[in-house]
């Protein structure tokens, strides 16, 4: 062998047991993953006997408190069937000229004619409105005071009475909020004027009465005309419309300056029963709801 062939020879020994670590390397036998991984097994849990007794109490519970649920939703539709709304309609009633008399009711009670009386008076409508706007879903408060009596007791005169009455109205809208205020009142006109007759029954016609002198002027007419519409869709024609009074000779404001919902009604006239304005009342109270109860959450 030649000194050529025998170091060609030793060359290529040399490189094949250099190559022979890298490709036994590459080879799939013997290789494992750089991150084991370790497959899940299959466990059966099994819980200690408290955390049973724990579990069985809490399903307790939960079906203990959806009984309670049901209950309570059950009184509460109850309670809103028969009470629809938990914060009612608000009126606040005052009788500012309290000693106007119908005729006939005071000749009913003391067999004389008069048109003004002490004792038997608009004032003594308070509890038939109240009962009547109740039956409507109307809370009705009343500000209380015989106005005509005090002013004979302090000596003033009629045409005190607006400005007599005001410091109680203006204390008693700072204690409470009202939906609407009504300052009720006897017209003076006669039984042509302010008699209706509708389905063979008898009714004693209203006005309504606005101040036009005042910056609530617009907000209580507006209260009046919705009031009178629906009335008048109840029983045709018993109100007798708005009535806008400003200038010489009239208050202008009546108080409704106080506050945006007062409206001043003329109920009925010297010359009206207590029947006719008993179902005249029952009228107000349904309008009322219509216009401002009904008619708000429809």
């Amino acid at each position: 062998m030649t000194l050529l062939k025998k170091l060609q020879w030793s060359f290529g020994l040399l490189l094949f047991f250099f190559v022979l670590p890298v490709i036994a390397g590459q080879l799939p036998f013997n290789k494992q993953a750089s991150t084991p991984i370790t497959e899940p097994e299959d466990k059966q849990v099994v819980y200690a006997a408290t955390n049973l007794a724990e579990q069985s109490a809490l399903e307790q519970t939960k079906e203990e408190t959806k009984e309670k649920t049901q209950d309570q939703t059950k009184v509460e539709t109850q309670d809103q069937t028969q009470n629809p709304s938990k914060d009612p309609f608000k009126v606040l009633l005052l009788f500012t000229h309290s000693q106007e008399s119908y005729q006939p009711v005071v000749k009913a009670a003391s067999g004389k004619a008069a048109v003004y009386d002490e004792k038997t008076n608009i004032l003594n409508l308070k509890d038939t409105i109240s009962k009547h706007f109740s039956m409507n879903g109307i809370q009705t408060d009343v500000l209380d005071v015989d106005v005509m009596k005090e002013l004979k007791l302090k000596g003033k005169s009629f045409p005190d009475s607006y400005n007599f009455v005001r410091p109680y109205l203006e204390k008693r809208l700072q204690e409470q909020s009202y939906d609407l205020v009504i300052d009720l009142h006897r017209d003076s006109a006669k039984k042509n004027a302010t008699t209706l007759t509708y389905n063979n029954e008898s009714y004693a016609r209203i006005a309504i009465v606005i101040g036009a002198e005042h910056k609530n002027y617009r907000w209580n007419t507006a209260y009046a005309e919705s009031l009178s519409a629906a009335m008048n869709e109840i029983v045709p024609k018993i109100s007798r419309g708005v009535i806008s009074k400003s200038g010489d000779n009239v208050d202008g404001r009546y108080n409704q300056d106080l506050t945006k919902e007062m409206i001043l009604i003329e109920l009925g006239g010297i010359d009206n029963t207590g029947e006719e304005l008993n179902r005249t009342i029952a009228v107000i109270g349904k309008a009322i709801s219509k216009s401002f109860i009904t008619g708000k959450q429809q």
